[in-house]
């Protein structure tokens, strides 16, 4: 067991679930998705857009359950993240604060910040991170235990950064 195979297995895990739900999302919620999108980027690809994004998300979280596919999921996930952090920071710039970021579901009325911008880095960072342990190498009972601690503590992060970001607006009154 080597612990940069244990924390790069761990963040993977990590990202598989953070992917799987953005498929997830985009595939229950096609027309919220499509709105969204059409504010982000203009008219481009209309509904065929969120179908592709979701393949996209969906292709990710699978090739970082795929040994020999991991490093290019990871990079993948790298850039897509920062595609979506670009995309919220010049929403920001320009003032246009009071929009969704879409990230937590239709359901939720999180709106786009520099903390989301932030955290998006972050995971991209983390996806680096995972990148720099080289292949999922075999870690053992422990190193698997180990692995799986790490996923759920960074879900348990990820969501608690949502809801810190959720209540911060929503005692500003933007939310």
């Amino acid at each position: 067991m080597t612990l940069p195979a244990v924390i790069g297995n761990g963040l993977a895990w990590f990202l598989v679930c953070l992917f799987a739900q953005a498929a997830v999302h985009k595939l229950g919620a096609p027309r919220y998705y499509r709105q969204l999108m059409t504010r982000y980027v203009g008219a481009v690809g209309g509904g065929l857009a969120v179908w592709l994004v979701a393949a996209l998300e969906a292709g990710i979280a699978l090739s970082l359950l795929l040994p020999q596919w991991r490093a290019a999921g990871l990079a993948a996930a790298a850039a897509l993240l920062l595609v979506y952090a670009g995309l919220m920071a010049s929403q920001v710039l320009r003032g246009e604060t009071d929009m969704q970021c879409g990230c937590a579901g239709p359901d939720s009325q999180l709106g786009i910040s520099w903390g989301l911008v932030i955290r998006n880095g972050v995971c991209a960072g983390l996806a680096l991170l995972a990148l720099t342990a080289g292949d999922a190498a075999a870690v053992g009972w422990a190193g698997l235990c180990l692995s799986l601690f790490i996923a759920l503590f960074a879900v348990l992060v990820y969501e608690t950064s949502e809801q810190l970001i959720s209540n911060a607006q929503w005692m500003a009154g933007e939310g």
